[in-house]
């Protein structure tokens, strides 16, 4: 399992329990849950403010590029919406408008792992 998609998963889970006014992301969870990886070495490290501050700009990345997707959506609603590189974030399902269509695009075990979640 890469890191580079657990820690940005993780940092939304995060920020879900730290910052539930600020930033909800049910699905973060959920799929943790799912995830056979251990996590011990960053529940540890999410006691830190550095860590703390890392996932929170995680967080507010993600919600940045969801609010710019929704608004783009807005005067095009029936656009294509491509998330490359999406590893296992939602941005697709907060987004959908109903007429749209939403691409995720990632390496093919990327894609397997979504499939399977």
């Amino acid at each position: 399992m890469q890191e580079t998609l657990i820690l940005p998963l993780y940092s939304r889970k995060l920020c879900t329990e730290l910052y539930p006014n600020l930033y909800k992301d049910e699905t973060a969870a959920r799929l943790l849950d799912q995830i056979d990886y251990d996590f011990s070495e960053a529940e540890k490290n999410s006691r830190s403010l550095m860590q703390r501050f890392g996932a929170l700009e995680v967080a507010m990345r993600q919600g940045d590029l969801a609010f710019e997707v929704r608004d783009y959506l807005k005067g095009h609603p029936n656009a294509a919406v491509v998330n490359l590189g999406c590893g296992l974030d939602n941005t697709g399902r907060t987004c959908d408008n109903g007429r749209c269509k939403i691409y995720n695009l990632d390496f093919p075990d990327v894609i397997a792992l979504r499939q399977q979640l």
